[in-house]
């Protein structure tokens, strides 16, 4: 009887706990944000670009590759990829994707709503953790709102996976504070942990701010904090290395990223126009715009650029400075703000790439909750009033001011509506902040009318923000879902071929081979490729000239046009319209066996639109590899040899197809083939090189040729029987990584446990 009385006691304290209403309230805020959409939508979720090209179908993928096992090598990630590197970032570290996967995938576009709401209901139960460290618990309450529906949520809604970052941020600084001000140990490993494996790029970003939040909170004397410097790096190693199993292969399959070797160039170091500086005003006094399509100022802007508070602003941030500019939270506050219009300042928290994202401003705008929390319970002693008011004047003259400058200079403002509805939301906000500070002298009516304010700002601009995402989609939620159904009944005819596609909604959503995708998370050796076909590929696969398909083997392909003079290979109907499969002419299979090497220095001095016939003609080697295929395969010369331009592609195919795989079957640990040769030659296969590849043939280890990014392997004279082998080593060392780490965390919390935590001073905000 004793467990059981242990559980109910446990289960009634839970009811009870402040966190559990916290979430509650958080998780109502965020549901009647999304409420309008979800019921619009018959209980899907969707909104535009990323949310549903991307964040969909990356979900329905990994649920379906999970399940069947595929966890190494992923076939539907562009050319394929691995499948822990690619979808580390967006998906696998979110505890909000495994509970989705508990549903089958179909499920997830009904899902995802609800996701965001328990995303939206985390971050504000965490914030309330950290911030009532320093206020009261009510108004640690009301700062947990300010922080779970600022800005920067609104403007990444389309980014579902950016929330996991926001969710669970606070738990780092909580983590460090009982470590500092409490001497409890293990708590910082556990939240680095937590942080290191819910999404590695956010996390990296975390320590360096939390770097700058050491250094503000305990001052730059480090010899005489080198014990709290050493227990904070002691967790942090334990921390990171408990999260091995996605944190190492995630970051070593993004380090090989070419996006990632680009630094901010020399003249983006400062801001020198004034859309810069306005865009500035608006990002900390107005609330968040859309990325992909601005209201004013600039038309787009992927940076993820907001810091807005709901309903208050800067307005309670600029009080808190005003009167404590000199303690350690007002000088991290005016540094942080200063940071986000600097752009060196503000990219070395993206290690100094030229993309220059906003993307740490939630760690700021957690402080901004705190010290709003902060004036909001002593705000007497506070100048609110004058700073609301004056703030409510500067931002009439801003709006106002843009009108006249955008009809009597140049274009400020795109969409004068939106621009109007956000503006007056910013001034009506801050307009209420100081008649409500004003009017209401009572305690406890402060506290409510406050609280009721920012609880309606926060779900009418989350709220606003999700439908003119949504409003930007070409199809409607259902109109979406039917089209991502219709394609889960497609099936790949011939195994040795693929979808002549790169859209996720058909290939990662139903699992299926295609030429390409719409993500930068992809094998590296993908990268190879396009540049060695001079041309580059940012986020998604680039339009490529005649050769290319043919060469990658994209034979089939999707419409919704019946045509006449053309069987269709398979047809499947939806509600809204009919699909048909179709197939092309000329495609070469995975697998194709050459006669003719070409050296990469004679490669690249052919015109970028012939590169892929040269491709089709010859197996591209390196000059360092040129030793190891000269005694078996002809080189090409163009003294000789017909010029690669007089060759047509259907010639071309044709001669590739003579000696092309016959049999190919994949799996998620590689693939296996059977491929005839008249001699002794060498296989290209359009598959992407990775080093966790091993072949063999005939049942003999072979040595594994990198050729522009894709693979090549000898071959024997007759029936060669080929198996590519696949094992990610990376995520091998992650997993002893995780265990060993997680095995030394349990012996370092009980060694405390026995020995007792060293208490230390209560927190104040000094």
């Amino acid at each position: 009887m004793k467990p059981i009385k242990c559980i109910n006691t446990a289960v009634k304290n839970g009811i009870k706990s402040d966190y559990l209403k916290i979430f509650i309230i958080n998780f109502v805020i965020a549901m009647l944000s999304f409420a309008l959409l979800i019921i619009r939508g018959n209980g899907i979720f969707t909104l535009c670009n990323d949310f549903n090209e991307q964040q969909i179908p990356f979900h329905m993928l990994a649920n379906n590759a999970l399940k069947n096992g595929g966890f190494l090598w992923n076939w539907s990630i562009d050319l394929g990829s691995s499948f822990v590197g690619a979808l580390g970032f967006y998906v696998l570290g979110s505890p909000f994707a495994w509970l989705s996967f508990l549903f089958p995938a179909r499920f997830y576009p009904y899902l995802v709503g609800w996701l965001y709401m328990m995303k939206y209901a985390t971050a504000g139960t965490l914030a309330y953790g950290y911030i009532k460290r320093f206020t009261s618990k009510k108004y640690a309450a009301l700062g947990a709102v300010l922080y779970a529906f600022s800005g920067f949520q609104c403007v990444n809604l389309i980014f579902h996976h950016f929330h996991d970052a926001v969710a669970f941020f606070p738990l780092l600084l909580i983590g460090y504070e009982r470590l500092a001000r409490e001497g409890k140990k293990g708590i910082l490993a556990f939240a680095v942990f937590v942080n290191a494996f819910v999404n590695y790029y956010f996390f990296i970003q975390e320590v360096i701010f939390l770097i700058l939040y050491f250094l503000c909170r305990e001052g730059i004397n480090l010899w005489k904090k080198r014990k709290l410097i050493g227990s904070c790096f002691a967790e942090g190693i334990m921390g990171v290395g408990m999260a091995g199993i996605i944190f190492v292969p995630s970051v070593l399959f993004t380090m090989q990223n070419p996006r990632i070797t680009r630094l901010l160039p020399l003249d983006h170091w400062i801001y020198t126009g004034n859309r810069d500086f306005l865009q500035i005003i608006r990002t900390l006094l107005f609330p968040g715009e859309l990325m992909n399509s601005q209201s004013c100022i600039k038309e787009y802007d992927w940076t993820s650029w907001s810091a807005y508070l709901p309903m208050i602003g800067l307005s309670l941030v600029l009080c808190y400075i005003i009167k404590n500019w000199k303690n350690w939270l007002g000088r991290i506050l005016m540094i942080c703000i200063v940071a986000t219009g600097i752009p060196i300042i503000n990219s070395a928290f993206g290690m100094f790439s030229d993309t220059n994202y906003h993307r740490w401003l939630y760690m700021l705008i957690l402080l901004m909750s705190l010290a709003s929390a902060i004036v909001m319970e002593n705000r007497k002693e506070y100048p609110v009033k004058r700073i609301s008011f004056i703030l409510f004047l500067f931002m009439c003259f801003i709006t106002v001011g843009s009108y006249w400058w955008s009809e009597h200079k140049f274009q400020l403002i795109y969409q004068p509506r939106v621009f109007l509805v956000l503006s007056l939301t910013g001034i009506a906000g801050v307009l209420l902040t100081w008649l409500i500070t004003l009017g209401i002298k009572k305690e406890r009516g402060y506290f409510v009318c406050m609280g009721c304010a920012v609880v309606i700002f926060s779900i009418f601009t989350t709220g606003y923000t999700a439908k003119l995402y949504q409003r930007i989609s070409p199809q409607t939620s259902q109109q979406y879902y039917s089209r991502l159904m219709a394609f889960q009944e497609f099936t790949l005819p011939d195994e040795r071929y693929r979808f002549d596609s790169s859209d996720n909604t058909l290939l990662m959503a139903a699992s299926l081979p295609g030429t390409g995708s719409f993500t930068s998370m992809v094998n590296a050796s993908i990268y190879d490729f396009y540049e060695a076909l001079g041309t580059s590929r940012p986020v998604f696969t680039p339009e490529t000239v005649e050769g290319t398909r043919e060469l990658l083997g994209g034979k089939y392909y999707i419409s919704t046009e019946l045509k006449k003079d053309t069987e269709y290979l398979q047809k499947v109907s939806s509600s809204e319209k009919d699909y048909y499969l179709y197939e092309h002419d000329l495609a070469v299979p995975i697998g194709s066996a050459y006669n003719m090497y070409m050296t990469n220095s004679d490669f690249l001095e052919i015109p970028n639109e012939l590169r892929p016939a040269a491709m089709l003609k010859c197996i591209i080697i390196s000059d360092e590899d040129e030793y190891k295929v000269s005694d078996v395969l002809k080189k090409y010369d163009k003294q000789k040899d017909e010029e690669i331009f007089s060759y047509k592609i259907e010639k071309l195919v044709e001669e590739r197809n003579r000696e092309a795989s016959e049999i190919l079957e994949k799996s998620y640990s590689g693939f296996t083939c059977t491929l005839a040769a008249d001699k002794t030659k060498y296989a290209f296969f359009s598959v992407p090189y990775d080093r966790g590849f091993k072949a063999y043939v005939n049942g003999n280890k072979v040595e594994i040729l990198k050729t522009n990014g894709m693979m090549a392997i000898p071959l024997e004279k007759g029936i060669n029987k080929i198996k590519f082998v696949y094992m990610n080593y990376d995520l091998v060392i992650g997993l002893i990584s995780t265990i060993v780490f997680f095995i030394m965390w349990i012996i370092y919390k009980k060694g405390i446990c026995e020995n007792g935590d060293k208490v230390k001073s209560t927190v104040e905000v000094e």
